[in-house]
């Protein structure tokens, strides 16, 4: 069986090599200033199928469909991510899908009509601004933690959408397939955070949300 294993006697020495660069030091990107203010609603986590449904990107071809528990775990993970800002009181994404039931798309294929249908739904919400997350694309890895033939990929977007003032507040885009220590000397603090491990799907867009709240002043 073709395997990749994670860690090697000899990873040992380069985890310490690679430590001692300046390059290689793991360095915590500034905390941005949250873009909007006032009320926060929070939409729950969808996989759009066309183009026309998001606010920005693309889909790449051959996209897997996720099961809806996928989704429902990473409204967790997001509502838990949120929930760990006490300054910031959220409406959740259970109260906003009555709002999203309501308002519909009135011009498929365009992206006028994503960002307008969003506007309606925080308007509806009586929210200044409404967090739209989308899951673009999910692989798990094929194997275990300590050896995969395949390791997760996922790419998800976090939108911020300013609804008080009709605008995209924010954007922040993770794509990320997990890389072996040998394959990613340059960023060896990520690995030594994951205990040297391959993580699930669920575990590395659960770091993609964390980073994303934390950009877009979120947490």
């Amino acid at each position: 069986m073709n395997t990749r294993p994670l860690l090697r006697p000899f990873l040992l020495w380069a985890l310490a090599a690679c430590l001692l660069l300046p390059a290689c030091v793991n360095r915590q990107a500034p905390r941005a200033a949250s873009k909007v203010g006032g009320t926060l609603a929070v939409a729950a986590f969808t996989q759009p199928q066309f183009d026309w449904e998001l606010l920005a990107g693309y889909i790449p071809d051959n996209t897997p469909q996720v099961d809806a528990k996928v989704l429902a775990d990473l409204d967790e993970r997001l509502g838990a991510g949120l929930a760990a800002n006490k300054k910031l009181a959220a409406l959740p994404a259970r109260l906003t899908r009555q709002c999203q039931e309501i308002a519909v798309f009135e011009q498929k294929g365009s992206r006028s009509s994503a960002l307008k249908y969003w506007l309606e739904v925080g308007a509806c919400m009586g929210a200044d601004a409404i967090l739209v997350p989308q899951l673009i694309y999910l692989a798990e890895r094929d194997g275990s933690e300590m050896s995969v033939r395949t390791p997760a990929s996922v790419i998800l977007d976090l939108f911020l959408v300013d609804v008080k003032n009709q605008a995209l507040a924010g954007r922040f885009h993770f794509d990320e397939t997990q890389l072996s220590l040998t394959e990613n000397l340059l960023d060896a603090g990520k690995f030594v955070r994951r205990g040297g491990k391959w993580i699930t799907a669920a575990q590395l867009a659960g770091e993609g949300i964390e980073a994303g709240l934390t950009e877009l002043g979120l947490k």
